[in-house]
């Protein structure tokens, strides 16, 4: 028998920045919200689901962020991108047009908050996640 797939209330997004140092050494340090003498900005007595981990490497600050986000609003998110590229790629299909669209290939990266946007030639996903969709006619 076929069993039911449960469909989560939040899906984690991981995101990695990276930031020049002067330092050397490698040191790997996770910071989970909890109270410490560290001041980490005002979230003090406040439980945060935010994982952040620092990672210093060769000259490098790597910080990786895992950071929960509403299945809810990234659906909201990707079905309006979905939306926007059907409407380009119908406009792009002109009937009097001696070629024809085949084939769209586009990346999107998706921030810490759910948002989802379109990666633009030689940008950075930076601070995001990112997703490739290829669309083929028909």
């Amino acid at each position: 028998m076929s069993e039911e797939i449960f469909t989560p209330n939040t899906i984690w997004i991981i995101t990695e920045e990276v930031a020049e140092t002067t330092t050397t050494t490698s040191e790997t340090s996770t910071v989970r919200g909890a109270r410490d003498s560290r001041d980490m900005g005002g979230i003090i007595g406040r439980k945060s689901a935010e994982e952040i981990v620092l990672t210093t490497e060769k000259g490098k600050v790597v910080i990786t962020k895992r950071k929960p986000v509403e299945v809810t609003k990234l659906k909201e998110q990707m079905k309006g991108f979905l939306q926007a590229m059907r409407e380009m790629l119908d406009e792009a299909d002109e009937p009097d047009s001696k070629i024809q669209l085949d084939e769209v290939e586009v990346s999107v990266e998706i921030n810490g908050e759910g948002q989802v946007s379109l990666l633009g030639i030689g940008g950075k996903a930076g601070g995001k996640g990112s997703m490739t969709f290829k669309f083929k006619r028909k």
